[in-house]
């Protein structure tokens, strides 16, 4: 089963895209707190596609706490200089949950 969570926080602005077929999807990047050391961090990249993208792009921006849910998924590419095989790992989200927004201060 490939089933993934994440959560943490955005470590930049997503980025909203278009597929040429018109597909909306979003781009962005969570950074996790490891669970044995608080002081560091893994950047995920992530991408949402469809209404979730839209909402991505809408609800969120950098610092916002997210829990995401989707798959892993591995892409292969060869680096045309060094003719090496490169490794791309992104989670692909299906659900995503807001949790607390910095720029919203309650009084």
């Amino acid at each position: 089963m490939n089933d993934i969570k994440l959560l943490g926080r955005l470590a930049q602005e997503p980025v909203l895209h278009t597929s040429v077929k018109g597909r909306p999807y979003v781009w962005f990047i969570v950074a996790v707190p490891r669970r044995n050391n608080r002081k560091e961090a893994d950047f995920i990249r992530c991408v949402a596609f469809d209404k979730l993208a839209d909402a991505v792009n809408k609800f969120c921006c950098k610092g916002r706490q997210v829990l995401v849910q989707g798959r892993l998924q591995v892409s292969q590419s060869v680096d045309q200089e060094t003719q090496k095989n490169m490794y791309h790992h992104t989670v692909v989200a299906n659900a995503a949950q807001f949790l607390h927004d910095p720029s919203h201060v309650e009084k």
